[in-house]
């Protein structure tokens, strides 16, 4: 159940209890910040709340602007949307800080953000700050991909060629197309597939950006939708482990998505994953009605033959 946290008359946004407690031990929340859920009559206290360890050294929270204090409160609606997070909370993920940390440990912290705890991470990451940084992250994940993808090409036409040399050319032929592509075409390939991803990206953002915003879940600008994606690229990795690799990275890219999504423009889940899957359905029926009407087209075309 979602809990409302408040400081100072000022909404800092709806938490999970595992969220909260991160929150506290981590300074972004203290004990003195009004709380309240579903049932409660009145805010409380968050040193009130059961289910809540207090740290034993306080950490001081990031400063509000001033503004009144409002409490007793009358507690909002559930569906209402919370105001923006407080400056400063936004700070992640390890990537943003790869020059403090260094470019690999970064790169493995952030994994380890996104792909074990999307809600944390995005709930965290930054909105704001230019694309210099999403694009590098999202150039470097693909980067990762296309280097191992042609080396395990190159293990394949090696594995296949060298298993042809016994055989006759043309069963020869047939195990370096099963191969795949000699390793310097795949090289060029990939050459020319990591720009080509890259655009990819700023567009597929610019889909999901415009779907939610259809669906009236956008609270912030695409800047914020593209670092989303691009993040979410940490997912990919589990694309190095051959076979069912590419399908968990696939499905775990989806869930990371909608997640961040719905963190980032703090909206319902469900309107996060209409923007992510709404796209894909519509292609899909695209493709579906072009096949029928190619497919009819023949038909017609050798019944008229018949006739």
């Amino acid at each position: 159940m979602k809990i409302w946290i408040n400081r100072a008359g000022q909404n800092l946004g709806t938490f999970t209890l595992e969220e909260v407690q991160r929150g506290l031990n981590q300074g972004q929340f203290v004990p003195t910040d009004l709380g309240w859920q579903e049932g409660m009559e009145t805010w409380k206290v968050l040193a009130e709340f059961s289910g809540l360890q207090m740290p034993s050294q306080q950490v001081q929270p990031p400063t509000l602007s001033p503004s009144s204090p409002m409490y007793p409160y009358v507690p909002p609606p559930l569906g209402a949307s919370p105001l923006a997070a407080v400056e400063g909370m936004e700070d992640g993920p390890a990537w943003e800080k790869r020059k403090e940390l260094g470019l690999f440990k970064a790169l493995l912290q952030t994994w380890k953000e996104v792909l074990f705890n999307p809600t944390v991470s995005f709930a965290r990451m930054k909105t704001s700050g230019g694309f210099r940084a999403p694009l590098l992250f999202n150039l470097t994940m693909i980067a990762i991909y296309a280097f191992f993808t042609t080396i395990y090409q190159l293990v394949l036409f090696t594995v296949f060629t060298a298993a042809g040399s016994a055989q006759d050319d043309s069963s020869s032929l047939s195990g370096t197309i099963r191969a795949g592509l000699p390793p310097l075409a795949n090289v060029g390939v990939m050459l020319v597939a990591i720009p080509l991803l890259v655009g990819l990206t700023f567009l597929s953002a610019g889909i999901m950006h415009g779907c939610l915003a259809l669906f009236k879940g956008t609270s912030k600008n695409y800047e914020a939708t593209y670092r989303v994606i691009c993040y979410s690229y940490s997912t990919w990795i589990f694309s190095l482990v051959p076979c069912a690799g590419g399908i968990v990275s696939s499905i775990w890219w989806v869930v990371s998505t909608i997640i961040g999504l719905s963190k980032v423009h703090r909206t319902e889940g469900w309107r996060a994953a209409l923007a992510v899957l709404f796209p894909v359905f519509a292609c899909m029926g695209i493709m579906i009605v072009l096949y029928i009407a190619i497919i009819s087209a023949v038909v017609g075309l050798l019944h008229h033959a018949n006739t």
